[in-house]
């Protein structure tokens, strides 16, 4: 069975048309209606949508984490993801559910940024390109639009994938757990209209948040790098800052005893992050052993 899976907040006015048109490719369109205030639901069900219902909103990647339980439950072989904000051409589904069957790839993502195949925003292209250069050093992996909610998962890729994020920064932690799991990963060039750029979500704040998040990752993913690197560092200055000092006191010329302190301090910071790095790292490893 392959289902079109679609997160919608406060998306009466795209809603419908979404459903109708992506109910042409897939036997099942889902509609997780996250928290709406408006007839997102009712419209999206009279559509024809199975409509997954959040109480109260929750986000981005709470709806999505409810779409993969839902694909999960159902036993679903392939599974599409797109956007309830009108952005997304349902019309472009076939290219993943093709990609997906005749390459036997496990996760599809349409990218805008392949081929040069969409005019994004200039302050979004720059800052997606940023998001996705720290993704792509996180999970080792090399795609062009890391913040694509335009994908298609296979079965064992639904299986698993189980998202933890609730925030846009789920798109970032998806590609994370395609790379710990070993899936194959495949990009396709996809169309996408911005139109009045219908993002209910401030452009700064949300790129901070997410690209804040994806640097979480990363930490996590190469802890010696991220926290090593720089934890010598600081070590080393704080040793060479000093013994400037004791060289000083013990000759008897003028010193600065905030220059001890800076010492002292970029000491033991630079300590406590090779400390930090080898834990993480330990765990890291220890956890990758045991699956």
């Amino acid at each position: 069975m392959k289902i079109a899976c679609i997160p919608a907040y406060n998306e009466e006015s795209h809603i419908e048309s979404l459903v109708r048109s992506a109910k042409k490719y897939v036997d099942q369109v889902v509609v997780c209606d996250d928290g709406s205030t408006d007839n997102t639901a009712k419209i999206a069900k009279k559509a024809g949508a199975i409509i997954v219902s959040h109480e109260k909103n929750k986000g981005y990647g709470a709806a999505i984490t409810s779409l993969f339980d839902y694909a999960r439950n159902n036993n679903a072989e392939i599974m599409v993801t797109l956007d309830g904000d009108g952005q997304h051409d349902p019309d472009q589904i076939s290219l993943l559910l093709n990609t997906i069957t005749q390459h036997n790839v496990d996760v599809v993502i349409g990218s805008r940024f392949l081929n040069d195949s969409t005019e994004a925003p200039g302050y979004r292209k720059r800052g997606i390109k940023i998001i996705t250069s720290a993704a792509n050093y996180g999970a080792n992996l090399k795609v062009s639009d890391s913040q694509s909610g335009f994908r298609a998962y296979s079965k064992d890729a639904i299986d698993a994938i189980h998202p933890t994020e609730e925030g846009m920064a789920v798109s970032t932690e998806i590609l994370m757990k395609i790379s710990n799991k070993g899936l194959s990963l495949a990009e396709v060039p996809i169309t996408i209209s911005y139109g009045d750029d219908t993002s209910q979500h401030n452009p700064v704040s949300h790129g901070l948040s997410v690209l804040v998040n994806t640097i979480k990752y990363v930490s996590i993913k190469h802890p010696l790098p991220f926290y090593a690197i720089p934890g010598i560092a600081f070590v080393i200055v704080g040793l060479t800052t000093g013994g400037i000092f004791l060289d000083a006191y013990l000759n008897k010329q003028a010193v600065f005893y905030g220059s001890l302190m800076a010492s002292v301090v970029l000491f033991l910071l630079g300590a406590i992050l090779c400390v930090t790095a080898i834990i993480l790292f330990s765990m890291a490893n220890l956890i990758r052993d045991r699956h």
